[in-house]
């Protein structure tokens, strides 16, 4: 059986002059840096008006 580690990252949403904006060059840097290490993209979920949540998942393999 196959078992899994999971990490949550929160990136929040930014506001400039009344409007709320997501920094596309930081969640790509995100993306790449958990790729690097060997993570992938699980899930990512809209928190409302506050900002992003990540979830990114590996196999275990310590058994």
């Amino acid at each position: 059986m196959r078992r899994y580690r999971y990490k949550v990252e929160f990136l929040p949403i930014e506001e400039e002059e009344g409007e709320k904006r997501i920094d596309k060059a930081e969640i790509e840097e995100i993306l790449n840096s958990y790729a690097a290490k060997g993570w992938r993209l699980r899930q990512i979920a809209l928190c409302g008006n506050l900002g992003l949540i990540y979830v990114f998942e590996r196999e275990n393999l310590n058994g």
